[in-house]
C-alpha cells in the first residue's frame, strides 16, 4: 500500500514492504495529500512498493493507502 512522505522526511524505512520509487500528487506542493509522519505537516510525496511501481508504469494513477480511507492520485 501507498505511504506519503515530505521530501524532508523522505523515504519511509524499518518496514517490512520495500518502497521504490515516489511519485508527486496531482497538485503537488499544492496539494491536500501531506505526509504521514505523525509530526509533520509538509506536502506528501507518495511511495510506491515495487508491485504499485509497475502498476503505475502500466499506467495506473490511482493508489490506496494502507488505511484504505482514501486514495490518491499522482501525476
Amino acid at each position: 500500500m501507498a505511504l506519503s512522505r515530505c521530501e524532508k522526511c523522505g523515504k519511509p524505512q524499518g518496514r517490512t514492504i520495500n518502497y521504490v520509487s515516489f511519485k508527486e500528487p496531482i497538485n503537488y506542493p499544492n496539494t491536500s495529500t501531506v505526509c504521514g509522519r505523525n509530526v509533520c505537516i509538509n506536502p506528501g510525496l507518495i511511495w510506491l512498493n515495487e508491485s504499485e511501481y509497475k502498476d503505475y508504469q502500466n499506467g495506473n494513477r490511482v493508489f490506496t493507502f494502507s488505511s484504505a480511507v482514501s486514495k490518491v492520485k499522482v501525476k
